[in-house]
């Protein structure tokens, strides 16, 4: 018989995420600035931005083909350790070398040498992401099988990557101004690293249905891919993802170009971010059991919509007072919605999952993940040639600001049509098959 999981098990699903939260987002805010902005080698941009867009897509190419194949491979493996450990036990330590290898270009200046190892790492670090992420989300729904059990599992798991992000953020222009490029690097991959095998404490056996599934990849990917409240929602989100990636890449551009700032002081901003989403996770939580995970997800989308715009105006002075102020305040609100979509899709796709049961009379939570991975992670590819262009074009330095200005206004055009396809999710139909399930 399954057990249910024990609080100390949602600890350590969660702090998983806070480990692969932390190292991503250090990649995710870094990697751009120190190879294009303020070289890590040198005083020459290694790589042109644009060039980096491109590099970037292509290794977000790669980390979309292997989510269905990681998917439909864990999906159907059948081992002692169960479904999805074995994956993320050894994937860990080899993601975060790759990790630190990314920063580590093999030559000053801009050179074809560096654009190949950046896209050869990249490619090497986005399918090692996944071959450890893809599972450790696909225990989500197999850990919680009833909406309110998945909302809490969820808002562990939230927790955790917030604190990860935060580590991140805040700890990362802290340890730079500290110990320097490469201290910062080297502490977050150690501290990363630990956070990564906590979820191994949990035996998976014990708490989750492992029954191998049997589909193939293209069967499996055809009847994913049927799931219609499962489409609706994904194109929504990823429309959304689309627009916030091309703020989160910029961000140490607000602080330091617009703001007038250090690498130091990018730690405030994001703290401020986080630490009002940490914060409001408690009534995330209660309003998803409550008024439903469509509603709060809606309302967020719609929020972001309507402050992204704002950060064309960064580094301006507004009745009168300091342009930091405005930074503050609307990084402050920006925390609002961050703490609903670090809650909501995850417990969604959980949900819709259900509905493959329906299907195919299989269980294949994995490829769910993965085929969100599949789609979203080509748009976040796409985000950073977006912002590339955006730098190159309309410029990115203190004299000449616009292309940086333009990313706010861009990203909530995209934000907005997420809110208008998410709006046509049909909710009602995937709580009455989870409630029928829980019923017989």
């Amino acid at each position: 018989m399954v057990k249910k999981l024990p609080f100390w098990g949602k600890l350590a699903y969660g702090v998983g995420a806070g480990g692969y939260s932390l190292i991503d987002r250090i990649m995710v805010t870094w990697l751009m600035y120190f190879y294009v902005l303020t070289p890590i080698r040198g005083t020459e941009a290694l790589i042109s931005g644009f060039a980096f867009g491109v590099v970037m897509f292509l290794g977000r190419v790669v980390d979309a083909i292997a989510d269905p194949l990681i998917a439909r491979w864990s999906d159907n493996h059948s081992g002692r350790l169960g479904r999805r450990i074995p994956f993320m036990l050894y994937s860990g330590v080899l993601y975060v070398a790759v990790f630190l290898a990314l920063f580590y270009p093999p030559v000053s200046g801009q050179s074809v040498l560096n654009s190949t190892y950046l896209a050869l790492m990249l490619g090497l670090y986005f399918a090692l992401f996944t071959l450890y992420v893809c599972p450790h989300l696909a225990l989500l729904p197999e850990l919680a099988r009833t909406n309110r059990d998945r909302v809490d599992l969820s808002t562990w798991k939230a927790v955790f990557s917030i604190l990860g992000v935060a580590g991140a953020a805040v700890g990362g222009g802290v340890l730079i101004d500290a110990l320097g490029n490469y201290g910062m690097l080297w502490t977050m991959a150690g501290i990363g690293l630990v956070m990564l095998y906590i979820p191994m404490l949990i035996r998976e056996r014990d708490y989750a249905k492992s029954e191998p599934a049997t589909l193939g990849l293209i069967d499996a990917l055809k009847t994913t891919f049927r799931n219609r409240p499962f489409l609706i929602y994904l194109a929504g989100n990823v429309a959304f993802w689309l627009g916030f990636n091309i703020v989160t890449l910029n961000i140490p551009a607000y602080v330091t170009v617009l703001l007038k700032g250090t690498e130091g002081d990018t730690a405030v901003y994001f703290g401020l971010v986080l630490g009002v989403a940490l914060v409001c996770f408690p009534l995330v939580n209660i309003s998803c059991k409550r008024f439903g995970l469509k509603a709060v997800m809606l309302f967020s989308l719609i929020l972001f919509a309507i402050l992204l715009p704002c950060i064309y105006l960064l580094g301006q002075p507004l009745l009168g007072l300091p342009p930091q102020v405005l930074g503050y305040t609307l990084m402050a609100l920006f925390g609002i919605p961050v703490s609903a979509i670090f809650v909501v899709p995850d417990a969604i796709v959980a949900a819709v999952s259900d509905l493959e049961e329906r299907l195919s009379g299989q269980r294949r939570e994995a490829m769910y993940f993965g085929a969100q991975g599949f789609i979203l992670k080509l748009a976040l590819g796409l985000s950073s040639i977006i912002t590339g262009g955006l730098l190159d074009v309309f410029g990115k330095t203190a004299e000449q600001p616009l292309g940086i200005q333009l990313t706010g206004p861009v990203a909530a055009l995209f934000t907005a049509i997420g809110a208008i396809i998410f709006s046509f999710y049909p909710e009602q139909e995937v709580v009455a098959y989870e409630q029928k399930g829980v019923a017989a």
